[in-house]
């Protein structure tokens, strides 16, 4: 699963990061019973999903988490006992101090590595922000590497943000190949806010996430949220569109496994992707999230999270 926690920070002023909006005296007057109000609220959301599949998911991408501590604190909720979630977050370099996190089932994923991955421009200039975190270690005793990604947004514009975007999608690729090399045949999926959509050059053409899982050849990766954005559906509203960001992908040996083993399954017969939507968690039709401006609304994310079902049948 992966899911975009919308600003899930603590209550705490960290004087390197502009993260003053969220305190107690900063404007949307974050303090301790509106942060606990918020990890309830999340915790919900991953006992739904637990409710829905019989157990929650091994592994769980996420975005704008400010630091251990909060991934600490949702995993602590009552709703989340039964997960036993271990967790992985590095500090980089974000100007609002939010970053990517991911939690993990540990009797069910075996941990070898982890580490922050520096976005690397065409120019051969590090990107000062938002880096991926890479873990890989043994799911069910095969060899899987996981990305969870929160590339630049488009508030810039989008061509002028395009670039950043397009950095991210090839240091993934990049990373991915080298740890095949090391682990020949190892299993990837990348997933995250992209802020792209799937037929977006960054995750179409350079990542090579194909629409058609037939299609999908050695070296290159499946994106099962293409056919979902087709139909209409989305994970965010924008001016009142429904926008297809978040995502996760897989390469080809999960779609065509060499060896045997975990595979992506068809959910519903046609979908290999679900968005993962309930009623308590959409208010006027669209996400219900925790501020409207400044007014707190004691609600859950911007974003509606994302699922994929891998089996060995």
């Amino acid at each position: 699963m992966f899911y975009n926690l919308e600003n899930l920070y603590d209550t705490i002023d960290d004087p390197k990061t502009n993260d003053d909006e969220f305190t107690p005296s900063g404007a949307k007057r974050w303090d301790l019973s509106k942060y606990h109000k918020k990890l309830e609220n999340l915790s919900e959301v991953f006992a739904a999903v637990s409710c829905s599949y019989g157990g929650f998911p091994v592994v769980v991408g996420m975005s704008e988490v400010e630091n251990n501590t909060v991934l600490r604190d949702l995993a602590a909720q009552k709703r989340m006992s039964g997960a036993h979630y271990k967790y992985i977050h590095y500090e980089s370099k974000d100007s609002r101090g939010v970053d990517v996190g991911m939690y993990y089932c540990s009797d069910k994923f075996k941990l070898i590595g982890s580490e922050p991955v520096k976005l690397v421009l065409r120019s051969g200039r590090e990107y000062i922000g938002r880096d991926i975190l890479a873990a890989w270690g043994l799911l069910d005793g095969e060899m899987f590497a996981f990305y969870v990604c929160h590339f630049l947004s488009r508030r810039a514009g989008v061509n002028a943000s395009a670039g950043f975007r397009r950095a991210g999608a090839e240091t993934a690729r990049d990373h991915a190949k080298m740890l095949n090399e090391q682990y020949p045949g190892i299993k990837v999926i990348i997933m995250g806010d992209m802020n792209d959509s799937p037929s977006d050059d960054s995750l179409a053409v350079l990542l090579k996430a194909r629409k058609h899982i037939d299609s999908v050849v050695e070296g290159e990766y499946f994106n099962p949220f293409w056919a979902l954005m087709d139909e209409g559906h989305g994970t965010s509203l924008h001016h009142n569109r429904w926008n297809l960001y978040d995502n996760i992908i897989v390469n080809n040996n999960i779609i065509n496994p060499p060896n045997g083993g975990l595979r992506l399954i068809n959910i519903d017969g046609r979908h290999y992707g679900e968005i993962f939507k309930k009623n308590f968690m959409i208010q006027g039709g669209k996400p219900k999230r925790s501020y409207r401006g400044n007014i707190f609304q004691n609600g859950y994310s911007d974003h509606l999270p994302v699922l994929i079902r891998l089996n060995n049948r």
